[in-house]
């Protein structure tokens, strides 16, 4: 079906179905008669007519730190919703958490016709610093506050600090901490300065404080815990920094022949699924990530529309969950 097809079909020229088609004025007749005939033809416009008309590929990257995590799949979903609505296509980089391919991706993107990129960003050092200084369609990052780009991030400091007081107020006495790689500046270092501003609050003793590092799987969650276990078997409470370290260090608790919560009180951060359906359900923090995907992809496209718009950034807010392990 072509615009001269559906220009006789409506009994209009047409250059009305082209001013229809691109929002331009016609008569309220003229109108109706042209909308009726889209809708029983189900006529969809060329996107390659598209794209030359307005001077844009709607088409967006996105890259991704790992699909598999705990919050990759709820965040592209988010994107996904609001691109989708407003014609947009995405190309989906997941880099497995690794930096190299992340630096790749994002220098093959800055040289590809997208209208604009979302970055879900993990560590950030020099080397992406220097690739994102060097890209000109606009971008918006996730997860991390990064001076100079628009962002939408979570409070990690504080959910952090949050938990480990409510840990410590349960009756941990012994506590503990699986963190992850300080080079992840939200969910490494600012969750890691949560702990220790909670500690310090509480008048924590440093000797009666334990802390291990694991990546963010529920293996090392398990194995970092029964080593925890073994230098350290008085601990009482552990608080992880995901929900995938704390369901592995389920695993370690119960092998050691302990118990949740009686000998030992388990919390974490993301409200993974996995997190209310085991037994006893995690404690955990829930974290809006659907919604920081939305934000990010209705950011983008305001950027898109109007260039050269002042940076913006947003903190979303988050909400403990209280389950049967605390």
């Amino acid at each position: 079906m072509t615009i001269k097809e559906i220009a006789d079909l409506a009994g209009v020229s047409s250059a009305a179905v082209s001013r229809y088609l691109n929002g331009g004025s016609l008569s309220n007749d003229k109108r109706r008669r042209i909308g009726e005939i889209i809708e029983q033809t189900n006529y969809k416009p060329s996107a390659y007519a598209r794209a030359m008309r307005t001077k844009r590929s709607y088409q967006i990257g996105v890259i991704l730190p790992n699909i598999e995590s705990e919050s990759g799949p709820r965040v592209v979903s988010g994107i996904s919703s609001v691109l989708h609505q407003a014609g947009y296509n995405f190309l989906l980089a997941d880099t497995e958490d690794t930096v190299e391919r992340e630096l790749n991706y994002l220098e093959l993107f800055r040289n590809s016709q997208l209208d604009g990129l979302i970055l879900v960003a993990s560590a950030i050092d020099q080397d992406h610093l220097s690739l994102l200084n060097s890209i000109r369609i606009p971008l918006v990052i996730i997860g991390q506050n990064i001076k100079g780009y628009s962002c939408i991030y979570h409070n990690d400091r504080q959910a952090a600090c949050e938990m480990m007081t409510l840990l410590l107020s349960s009756g941990c006495k012994f506590p503990a901490y699986i963190g992850v790689t300080e080079h992840d500046i939200a969910a490494g270092a600012e969750r890691t300065a949560g702990v220790k501003q909670a500690l310090e609050r509480m008048n924590i003793p440093s000797e009666h404080f334990s802390r291990r590092e694991a990546s963010f799987t529920i293996e090392s969650g398990e194995e970092q815990t029964q080593l925890l276990l073994t230098e350290h078997p008085e601990t009482d409470g552990i608080f992880c920094a995901t929900d995938l370290i704390a369901i592995g260090a389920m695993k370690a608790i119960r092998k050691a022949g302990l118990r949740i919560p009686e000998d030992i009180r388990l919390c974490g951060i993301g409200n993974h699924p996995l997190s209310d359906m085991i037994h006893p359900g995690l404690t955990t923090v829930q974290y809006h990530y659907k919604a920081s995907g939305q934000k990010a992809a209705n950011l983008l496209l305001d950027m898109i529309a109007h260039p050269g718009q002042t940076m913006y950034s947003e903190k979303l807010n988050y909400q403990l969950i209280r389950r049967e392990s605390l």
